[in-house]
Formats: structure tokens, C-alpha cells, sequence
């Protein structure tokens, strides 16, 4: 090819680039000039969270604060860890150092028997004299019947127990091929049933957001009546819930009910779901993870788990109570 007849198309380009970019200059001018600058808002492209001054938003602190009271006299506490408790001692640091700051006591159960102080030698019973409140989180394995007999005469001497538990739910065990699935119960019902009151079949759900806490599974639950249990608290919430039945001639005092619209995970049954009861000196509440460091300051969480601190605190049972003779008195120990 000629070089005629190369230049001749390559001037006809040049010349259309430039009336290319001539009008894009004449229309900039007419629309006001400069264009839009970055990170302000266009039309159906930058929404308003998206703004720059939206990129880290305030979000509110966790607050609140886990109060005891200090009466006359330490008082000692007891963490069961004998009857296949799920939980990790690490998340329950909030809960145990407020207890300390206020002169009190917490021991966990041993992993075996030993002469340390937890009924060795005199069972159960002698376990049990030694504390003045129990608390009993997340237990999978049953209470013997001369166990329960012995935490019968306890709380009916003004010793304190909270049992704190979680609806059956299906877990995962091993890893790659190795993994299987099975089932975890909440195995306290023979010890709570003798206080008017078990754990129902089902976890709870409510996918109405201003009745749950971030997840359809965190369910909202209010006061139902008056108590020093619910004294200050508005709402609270629990992470992995049931719902408690009521039974028996024992009638046990409701606590907390869940929020309004919530279901039953498995029939999707809508109805009024008791979360936490309270007879004499016993209290059940139907889930666990409430006490957790990470779930404690969420709503009223730390109210309520104040007024339970409290609640465990202020027996003022006997020494010999209950005692070590006869034949529910040496059954397993600690």
C-alpha cells in the first residue's frame, strides 16, 4: 500500500477523536463543569450508607454492669461440673469476678473425687453443707434420685440453686469422614420436674427483628410479674432458648416469657413460652448462653444476671444442712 493511501483514513480517525472530545468538553461546560467527585452520592449508584462519612459508623458499646451485693458473712458458690455440663469456665470470668469483688466464693466441682473439700468421704450431702448456693449450667447427664433428694432438703433450708439449661439439639462430633451427628439433652428434668417444672421439647425462633437479637434463634424475652429477679429489667435476651412446662401441684412462679410472635423451632408453633421460672429457692432458666462474657451485656442481660447473683447469695442455710446420715446421704459426691 501506498503511503497516500495509508494517511488518508488514519487523518479521517484523528479528525473523529477530536470532535469526539470537543463534545465531550462543550457538554461538561453546559452541566456546570467539573463532574462528580468521589464518594458523593449518584443517582441509583451510591446509596447513603455507602457515603464516606457512613464507612464506620458509631455503633453503640456493650454497657451495663454485673452488681452483687456483699451481706454479712462470705458466702460460698458451687459450679456443678459433675453431670456432663456444657460450658467453658473461660466465658463465665464476668460472672465469677463479680462474685469475688463483692467477698464471695466460687469453686468449680473437680474432675474426680477429691480430699479438697468436696464431700469426699461423706458423699453428696456433705458437698453440699459445705455451700450456700449451687449453680448448675447446662447439665446433659441426670441427677441421681438420693442426689435430688439431697438438693431438696437444701433449698428447703434456705440453700439457693439455679439451674440454667438448653433445649435437645442435634451437634456435630468428630471431623471429615470421620464427623457424626448427636443428639444433646437437656438432662436435668428429673431434678427440676421435683420443683413443677421441665424443659419442652423444642427450641424457640422469632424472625421479627425488634423481638430477637441478630439472629431469628436469639429470642427476645420480658418479665412476666413482679420478682426481685426481674427488678430493672425491660428485656432480655437469650441466645439458644426453650421453654419451660409447667407441672405438677408445685406450682412454679413464671419469671420471663418470650417475646410476642415467637414459634417453636421444629412444629412452628406460635403461643406464650415460658423462658424462666422461680419455686422457693430454686430457679430454672431455659437457656445457658445468657451468662457467657459474650452475651452478658447484651439488653438487660447484666440486670438480670445481677438480681440472680444476688438470688444465690442470700440464703442463709444451716451448716449441717443437709445431713450425711441415712440413706441418701452418700451418693457420688464431688
Amino acid at each position: 500500500m501506498k503511503p497516500a493511501e495509508i494517511a488518508k483514513p488514519l487523518g479521517v480517525f484523528v479528525v473523529v477523536i477530536l470532535v469526539i472530545l470537543a463534545g465531550t468538553a462543550v457538554l461538561g461546560a453546559v452541566s456546570g463543569g467539573s463532574g462528580t467527585s468521589d464518594g458523593a452520592n449518584v443517582r441509583g449508584q451510591s446509596p447513603a450508607q455507602f457515603q464516606p462519612g457512613q464507612v464506620n459508623p458509631d455503633v453503640d458499646p456493650e454497657e451495663g454492669e454485673i452488681t452483687v451485693d456483699s451481706p454479712e458473712g462470705e458466702k460460698k458458690i458451687l459450679v456443678d461440673n459433675r453431670h456432663g455440663n456444657l460450658y467453658d469456665r473461660d466465658d463465665l470470668e464476668p460472672v465469677v469476678e463479680a462474685l469475688v469483688e463483692a467477698g464471695h466464693e466460687v469453686n468449680f466441682a473437680p474432675d474426680v473425687d477429691s480430699g479438697d473439700g468436696f464431700g469426699s468421704t461423706g458423699g453428696y450431702n456433705a458437698t453440699l453443707q459445705e455451700y450456700d448456693a449451687v449453680l448448675v449450667i447446662n447439665p446433659t447427664e441426670g441427677f441421681t434420685e438420693a442426689q435430688r433428694n439431697g438438693l431438696q432438703t437444701y433449698t428447703e433450708n434456705d440453700g439457693r440453686v439455679a439451674v440454667l439449661g438448653e433445649p435437645t439439639q442435634v451437634g456435630v462430633s468428630g471431623s471429615g469422614l470421620l464427623a457424626s451427628l448427636s443428639t444433646i439433652s437437656f438432662g436435668a428434668n428429673d431434678l427440676t420436674s421435683q420443683y413443677g417444672a421441665h424443659m419442652g421439647a423444642e427450641a424457640l425462633f422469632n424472625v421479627d427483628d425488634s423481638a430477637n437479637d441478630n439472629s431469628f434463634k436469639g429470642v427476645n424475652a420480658v418479665p412476666d410479674g413482679t420478682d426481685s429477679l426481674t427488678e430493672g429489667v425491660d428485656t432480655v435476651t437469650f441466645d439458644n432458648p426453650g421453654y419451660i412446662v409447667t407441672t405438677g401441684s408445685d406450682d412454679a412462679e413464671v419469671l420471663y416469657t418470650a417475646a410476642d410472635g415467637t414459634k417453636t423451632l421444629d412444629s412452628r408453633r406460635e403461643g406464650t413460652y415460658i423462658t424462666a421460672v422461680r419455686t422457693d429457692n430454686m430457679v430454672f432458666v431455659a437457656d445457658s448462653d445468657f451468662v457467657d462474657q459474650s452475651e452478658v451485656y447484651d439488653a438487660d442481660n447484666e440486670v438480670f444476671v445481677s438480681n440472680m447473683l444476688n438470688f444465690l447469695v442470700s440464703g442463709d442455710k444451716p451448716d449441717d444442712v443437709p445431713e450425711t446420715t441415712g440413706e441418701n446421704s452418700s451418693d457420688g459426691g464431688f
